[in-house]
């Protein structure tokens, strides 16, 4: 009886968090790319997302111009997400969990080892630094801020997240970003 009380106890904490889509939540499945170079604060970005099930990975790439040609360093991060109800605050959204289970930083150029330098943080151009109980110049580890907060949304076969310019782990945005990823 013992044993059987402590599955249903068991499966029922597994359903808390199996990730989900909301019922009138279009998929999210599949290959996301940015569609033209993000400005993002003095560099320029990339974004590419393999969402699949209920796991999702990026790969964040900074670029020192606008052609994307001077790279400066790129961030991988990836983990399990749940899709929510609409957003209170946002038409069209939704409200989303995208807890993070790898966040790396990799330095791919000179320019991209000063600029985190200056934030006090030591890297190698090439090589993989894992932000687990570490972080490094704006990037928290991941003992820390585990995930964020976001919002969803597809909007003319277009994937928008959630404004990035506040601490998405504390708080989710009011905003989508104006940067929208299209289907690869």
């Amino acid at each position: 009886m013992r044993i059987r009380k402590m599955l249903i106890a068991a499966i029922g904490c597994a359903a808390l968090f199996t990730p989900a889509l909301a019922d009138d939540m279009v998929s999210i499945d599949g290959h996301w790319i940015s569609a033209s170079p993000e400005a993002q604060g003095g560099i320029f970005a990339t974004r590419e997302f393999h969402i699949e099930g209920d796991r999702w990975s990026v790969v964040f790439l900074a670029f020192a111009d606008e052609a994307a040609s001077q790279p400066l360093f790129r961030i991988d991060v990836s983990g399990d997400y749940v899709i929510g109800g609409p957003s209170a605050t946002v038409d069209a959204a939704y409200e989303g969990i995208f807890p993070a289970l790898r966040r790396d930083l990799t330095a791919l150029s000179a320019g991209g080892v000063a600029m985190f330098a200056g934030m006090g943080c030591t890297l190698e151009e090439g090589v993989v630094k894992h932000l687990r109980d570490e972080g490094c110049g704006f990037l928290p580890p991941l003992m820390q801020a585990m995930g964020e907060y976001d919002l969803v949304a597809l909007r003319e076969d277009r994937l928008y997240f959630g404004d990035r310019s506040g601490d998405l782990t504390k708080a989710r945005p009011t905003a989508l970003t104006p940067f929208p990823l299209v289907r690869k």
